[in-house]
């Protein structure tokens, strides 16, 4: 067999290389950007299934808190908590992925919170350090609608977090009843 190859010695060098090449290849394709769980344990929560607050896919899986959703699309998975009422408009949100910098996008500038009344208000702040493809902060909104209004009152029955244009989804949404 190393005879076709033009000689033994030849054909050594010739497997030798190529097998060096491709294990290159494999160690790069499999280090990719996936982080150790030192690093927020990306690699553990890609693989589990995508759940809504309330959901009841993936028993078997251990479910997140009723506070936490996640979104896929676009090749990145968003993830928002709220802890509730006595929090305020003030979410947990962490994004990730593994192809596409999130460093560029701006949730102050690119999320809104609105009640079951149609109400409003645009993000007040984004507080997420730089990160490339693994991002997590704070969002806040105002209290106040611009007329004065709680945004989250004694008769609101339901919040709604819309974050647009992360990774060409026009439009992701999470959803929490009161």
């Amino acid at each position: 067999m190393l005879e076709e190859y033009g000689g033994s010695g030849a054909a050594r060098r010739i497997r030798t290389v190529v097998l060096a090449a491709l294990l290159v290849a494999l160690a790069l394709v499999l280090s990719g950007c996936g982080g150790t769980e030192s690093e927020g344990g990306a690699g553990e929560a890609a693989s589990e299934p995508t759940k809504k607050a309330g959901s009841e896919q993936g028993e078997a899986a251990a479910k997140p808190s009723p506070a936490t959703q996640t979104s896929e699309g676009g090749e990145v998975t968003v993830e928002v908590t709220w802890k509730g009422e006595s929090a305020g408009p003030v979410f947990d949100v962490t994004m990730d992925t593994h192809s596409v910098n999130l460093d560029s996008y701006d949730l102050r500038k690119q999320a809104v919170l609105r009640n079951d009344r149609g109400q409003e208000v645009r993000a007040r702040a984004w507080d997420a350090p730089k990160g490339g493809h693994h991002r997590e902060g704070t969002l806040s909104f105002p209290e106040k609608t611009a007329d004065g209004e709680d945004l989250i009152g004694p008769d609101t029955r339901k919040i709604e977090l819309v974050i647009r244009d992360v990774a060409g989804v026009p439009e992701r949404s999470f959803e929490w009843s009161l």
